[in-house]
């Protein structure tokens, strides 16, 4: 991301230092020097997208880990109640501390869940919210250039016409 701002304040120097053309406010830049700077732009935009995949497979595995110490949960408490229910009073107990362990196991699970999205989902607007920002910041540089391409265009026919009445 550091990469894509640096392009951004290259193509403001650019402008910024870009000679002056006569009787206008317009200046001249280098385009190849713009192109080449958004060619890499694009180039560097996929890194934003792959973190946002592994930020979706890190979700996907907490919610698998999650699911994963349930089981184990649920399958401990019922090897523990099968080896207790010999006994009327041992199998009570177990079955009351199953039922235990399996509510907390579900409110366990819960949680993992609805902590694994909030994570997942807060990354996610991480990055929707630098994909935002750099569209934006992309959409107006485009805006810049393509309005100082009109102006120069208005200058080369301002110069023809002048050209034509000497």
């Amino acid at each position: 991301m550091d990469a894509l701002l640096d392009y951004l304040d290259d193509i403001e120097e650019i402008l910024e230092t870009g000679k002056k053309v006569p009787l206008t406010n317009r200046i001249s830049v280098e385009k190849d020097r713009i192109l080449d700077i958004l060619n890499d732009i694009r180039l560097n935009l996929p890194d934003d997208i792959r973190q946002a995949q592994r930020i979706l497979g890190d979700r996907d595995r907490i919610l698998a880990d999650g699911k994963n110490k349930v089981q184990d949960m649920l399958d401990k408490a019922e090897s523990e109640a099968n080896l207790r229910a010999n006994n009327h009073e041992i199998y009570r107990r177990a079955s009351d501390q199953a039922a235990e362990v399996m509510e907390n196991a579900k409110k366990e699970t819960r949680e993992l869940k609805v902590n694994a999205t909030d994570y997942a989902d807060e990354r996610l607007e991480e990055a929707e919210q630098q994909l935002k920002s750099l569209m934006s910041n992309m959409d107006i540089q485009h805006k810049k250039i393509m309005e100082y391409y009109s102006q120069m265009v208005d200058v080369i026919f301002e110069n023809r016409q002048q050209l034509r009445r000497h």
